[in-house]
């Protein structure tokens, strides 16, 4: 199977698992950081997710899968114990033209959902297509002890810096310059070890006189520092 990688704004969208156990819960957490529509269907759920029906975060019918449960939604999540279930939920996604992903059968699914490593806006992925989660999981272990927390700040500091200098006036080549001597600087380290006024002396060296690196550095520092 060729995948399309693809990454998906699902702010709003609705998003229905059929299926409440552990998967179910991995699934709801994933979609509610999205700031997506949770709809749960099951006529059990896992205590956790109880707690978000609770808390209004989520949508729970309280019953089994019926056709039409999937005729509002944009993602749909096969996470049942019973495979014949399973079947009907790829069909009617099949036939209506939804995203479909199958926890137990990747041949059967739309789209595959990568192992990942998320720091903020900074979004790592790995995929086997299915094939071989275990290795997909060793992979994403590997890469969430090498990147830290230090890449999100990196990725903030350098989206704030962009945008207020794609509005400066100044050509895409001048723009594309500029990032190319910031990245040529050490600020990966320096926010790894919270060098704070030697990454400030360094910004201030590089960036136009109208963007404060004091205060880019204030933004992306720990609460508290």
């Amino acid at each position: 199977m060729g995948l399309y990688p693809v990454n998906l704004n699902i702010k709003g969208a609705t998003c229905v698992i059929i299926g409440g156990g552990e998967v179910a819960r991995r699934k709801v957490g994933e979609l509610i950081s999205c700031k997506a529509r949770v709809v749960v269907i099951s006529p059990e759920v896992a205590p956790s997710i109880l707690n978000m029906v609770k808390s209004g975060r989520i949508q729970w019918h309280a019953r089994c899968y019926q056709r039409g449960d999937l005729d509002d939604a944009f993602l749909v999540f096969a996470a049942t114990d019973n495979r014949e279930v399973q079947q009907k939920i790829a069909e009617e996604a099949t036939e209506s033209k939804v995203l479909f992903n199958s926890v137990d059968d990747p041949d059967a699914c739309s789209f595959q959902v990568p192992a990942r490593v998320r720091r903020g806006d900074f979004l790592l992925t790995v995929s086997t297509g299915g094939r071989s989660p275990a290795l997909a999981a060793k992979l994403r272990r590997q890469l969430a002890a090498e990147y830290g927390k230090e890449y999100q700040q990196l990725v903030d500091l350098l989206g704030q810096i962009r945008k207020v200098i794609v509005v400066d006036g100044q050509t895409s080549e001048f723009h594309k310059m500029l990032f190319e001597k910031l990245l040529r600087l050490n600020l990966l380290e320096q926010i790894r070890k919270e060098e704070w006024s030697a990454l400030e002396t360094e910004l201030r060296d590089i960036l136009p006189e109208e963007i404060s690196a004091k205060e880019l550095i204030l933004s992306i520092q720990p609460v508290g520092q």
